[in-house]
This record gives structure tokens, sequence and C-alpha cells, in this order.
């Protein structure tokens, strides 16, 4: 009859809507990068920028733009990148678009995120470089991705300074000092990941200000925390004080400008650091 042949077409325009509406959503990009903390991932620029960089912790999404709960993840995931901008660094890989590196790091599931620590491997057969990447599997917010990321920054890159290890402190190698004097016990996120990203152009030290007078009368400190970088060959009257910003990107930037030369190319390649705003030192 007529009234069902317009009912069918009518279901089958409504059907077709629908269709063309879930892929619509479908296709939306999950992050827009041009905005974003993370650095969008793909086959092509993957082992430049992540497995030949030996100066930087990286965590690493693989999702799709499809993936429910990789909807849910995302403002928590970014978050998280945004939180730790300069000192750790964040990737997404789209892992529809970038198969050859989902499937390389055994990705059979979305959201799957993997840490990828700084030291940088050379496959002895295959000339291939590699990292060892370390599973995610804690809560899907920021606070479980921060937590997680800031505990495997490596801590034994920072020497600790008390009173009377000074002298022995700056004596110790050829390469100039830097030494922070911070107002809490323990070593900062931020100062483990300057630590790493000017591994073998500069050592760095923190002592704990309020338990190391000596040390800080010695560098002319009064106040923590305080910065100072001693060239290489010099002692502590010969100190240099940090005036700027506790924040990642200038803190790089100045020790970057006291520390030596860059290291040439190696197995493990490049990076150079994070950049970016990051949290105080101490």
């Amino acid at each position: 009859s007529s009234v069902s042949s317009t009912t069918s077409a009518t279901m089958q325009k409504y059907m077709r809507l629908l269709l063309a509406l879930a892929a619509a959503v479908a296709a939306e990009p999950l992050y827009d990068f041009s905005s974003s903390a993370l650095v969008e991932l793909t086959d092509d620029n993957f082992e430049t920028l992540v497995v030949g960089d030996a100066t930087s912790l990286w965590v690493v999404e693989f999702y799709a733009d499809w993936c429910g709960h990789c909807k849910q993840f995302a403002p928590g995931f970014a978050k998280a990148a945004g939180n730790l901008k300069g000192i750790v660094k964040f990737g997404a890989v789209n892992a529809e678009k970038a198969s050859k590196t989902a499937s390389l790091y055994g990705v059979n599931g979305y959201p799957t995120v993997k840490v990828l620590m700084p030291e940088v491997t050379r496959n002895p057969y295959t000339g291939k470089l590699g990292k060892v990447a370390k599973d995610y599997g804690g809560p899907r917010t920021a606070r479980g991705v921060v937590d997680y990321a800031t505990s495997l920054l490596p801590s034994e890159l920072v020497a600790a300074v008390t009173d009377g290890g000074l002298e022995s402190f700056l004596s110790e190698g050829a390469l100039p000092k830097a030494l922070l004097l911070g107002s809490k016990p323990a070593v900062s996120p931020l100062l483990k990941s300057l630590a790493l990203a000017l591994k073998g152009r500069l050592q760095l030290g923190y002592a704990h200000g309020e338990a190391a007078p000596e040390t800080a009368t010695a560098l002319g400190v009064d106040g923590f925390p305080r910065l100072a970088v001693v060239p290489a060959g010099k002692g502590a009257a010969e100190s240099i004080s940090y005036t700027g910003e506790m924040k990642a990107e200038q803190l790089l930037a100045w020790l970057t400008s006291h520390a030596g030369p860059p290291l040439p190319p190696t197995d493990g390649g490049g990076g150079g650091g994070g950049g970016g705003g990051g949290g105080a030192a101490a």
C-alpha cells in the first residue's frame, strides 16, 4: 500500500541519517594536538621522537577515535600532560592509523598506556633502537598517570649533598655543577627531569636547605629554594646564583647555558630535555 511504502521510505531515510550521525561521531578526532601538551605520534615519527630520545621519560597512549573508554580517559590524560609539561613528555598514537607502531608494542585494546624509559639501546643484530616500555595499569585519571610517571623518573642522577660534602661534590668529575637548596627533604620530579635532560653535560645536586646551613652559607644562600651553578674546576666562592622563576622552561634554559657542550649523537639518539611550564623545583 502507499502508506506502507511511505513508512518504509521514511524509516530508510531515518536509518541513513542515524548512520551518518554515527559516522560523524566516530570520525571526530579525540585530541586537538594544536592546543594540547600532547605530541601527536605516528608510524613516521615515533622512533625519532620517542625511541631516539635518551633525555626524556615518555608517557604514550594508544587510542582509537571511536573508543568510548578512550573518550572517557582523554580529558584526564590531557590534564596529566599539562600538569607535567616540561618534566615528562606525553604523546598519543592513533593506533588505527599507526598500526605498525601499535603492533610493535603489542597493543590489542584501547586505551593502552605505556611509559618508555629514557635509556636507549641498539639491537646488535638488527641495528634497531629500542627502549624498555612499562605498561600502565593504574587508574584512568590524571592523578594516577602523574603519580606513576613521576615515580619512574631516575633519582640516581641527582647527587645528595649534605653539610661537609659540598667540596667533595664540587671536585668530583670534570662537569660543571649545579646545586639546588630546597625547602623539602625529597628531590622533586622537576629536578630529576632536569638532571636527565642534562645528563653528561652538568652534574646536579640537591641539599635540604634547613638541614644544610653550612652549605647554604658557603654558597651565599639565605632562603630556599635557591639554585646555584659552579663552573667546572671552581669552588663555592665562584658560584653563580639563579634569579629567575622556578619553572621548567626557564630553569632548563639557564642550566643549559652553564652546561658543557651538547653530546655527540650516539646509539641513544638525541632529545633535549623538555620545555614548557612545569612546577616549582622545590
